[in-house]
């Protein structure tokens, strides 16, 4: 019951937050009539895709990854007590197949079903080009007193699904994103406590997340939500802010992470990508009140909105806006290339694709 008002108490407050921060934002460059949806179906199972909520991209052999379970099926199942949750998987695809014109592609797991134990719910996915590893949050499920309870741990994979590497590394209990850079794996917390204590975190917006090291140990804790990560053109590391509308600058630095600069987003700052041109993507929520019914309550639609942040001149230009959700609902993660943007979401079916020849 403590946890029930709690989050509704979190719920109240994040629409207070939403009413506060309305702003006037200016043309999308990407209009909808550019952009349309793209089924995933999983090349084993058959199945389409749902919550495919961050992507990594290999450049260099153009191809995108994809972790994806869905929250809200897996979520329910626990609370009822069910004997096994659903799982998710990790999925590779050509960039150029996404681009095609084809309503809907087939993604390849990199993971057969059942192969870690607690189960396979990837959330923040980086990708180490170095070791041609992917690394990302697991969210795995086991047994406490005849109820599920969520863990998270570090988990790498081959990014050719060429080999499976079975060790999983700690992780803080409020695990988020990772990203793995020439110096180190860094791991996004977005609370500092784990239990009841989080919802007062969230109703009074207090920044104590941040960023931890691969042992867990913290690095930077002044932010409220900490939830992106991404390596920087400039060789240094973005964080989203959800619950403060910013994203934060950060440089590697002996001991630590050191604050260079923030820019404001209209919107809570979700999962952050590097764009061709050295832009920071990021998807923004702008109705934390709304994804919040949407994503745990399934309630209506989320508004999706992707912006792209310069580091260097603090600059920002709106590349999708979809305030009422309807064509793409509670997006999460936009990566862009030259030939467009491809739009993932925590709750929606597939990916939007837009481009200026769509």
């Amino acid at each position: 019951m403590r946890g029930r008002r709690l989050n509704l108490l979190t719920i109240a407050g994040l629409a207070l937050l939403g009413a506060c921060g309305r702003t006037e934002i200016g043309p999308a460059q990407y209009s909808h009539e550019q952009c349309r949806r793209v089924e995933l179906v999983d090349a084993v199972s058959g199945e389409l895709l749902v919550g495919a909520e961050d992507f990594a991209v290999d450049a260099s052999s153009g191809r995108l990854f994809l972790s994806s379970y869905d929250r809200r099926a897996v979520e329910k199942a626990a609370r009822k007590g069910e004997k096994t949750l659903p799982e998710g998987g990790v999925y590779k695809v050509s960039l150029d197949t996404i681009f095609s014109a084809a309503s809907r592609v087939e993604v390849t797991p990199l993971v057969a079903a059942g192969e870690i134990a607690g189960g396979l719910r990837p959330h923040g996915i980086s990708y180490d080009a170095a070791n041609h590893e992917l690394v990302f949050i697991n969210r795995s499920y086991g047994r406490a007193n005849r109820r599920w309870k969520m863990e998270p741990h570090l988990q790498r994979i081959g990014a050719n699904g060429e080999m499976f590497v079975a060790e999983k590394g700690s992780a803080p209990c409020a695990a988020n994103d990772v990203l793995v850079t020439d110096r180190a794996t860094y791991t996004s917390f977005d609370h500092s406590a784990c239990n009841w204590r989080a919802g007062f975190e969230d109703l009074f917006n207090l920044r104590r997340a941040g960023i931890a090291d691969e042992d867990g140990a913290p690095l930077y804790e002044r932010a409220a939500f900490a939830n992106g990560l991404a390596r920087t053109t400039s060789g240094g590391v973005a964080l989203a802010a959800t619950r403060q509308n910013e994203i934060v600058f950060l440089k590697e630095q002996s001991g630590g992470l050191a604050e260079t600069a923030r820019i404001e987003t209209p919107g809570g700052p979700d999962n952050l990508t590097v764009s061709y041109d050295g832009g920071v993507i990021a998807a923004v929520h702008p109705s934390l009140y709304r994804l919040a019914l949407n994503r745990k309550h399934g309630v209506g639609k989320a508004p999706s909105r992707i912006v792209k942040a310069d580091s260097d001149t603090g600059s920002l230009e709106i590349l999708f806006d979809d305030p009422s959700g309807k064509l793409f609902s509670a997006a999460t993660v936009a990566v862009e290339t030259r030939e467009g943007l491809i739009v993932g979401s925590v709750t929606d079916k597939g990916v939007l694709v837009c481009g200026e020849a769509l």
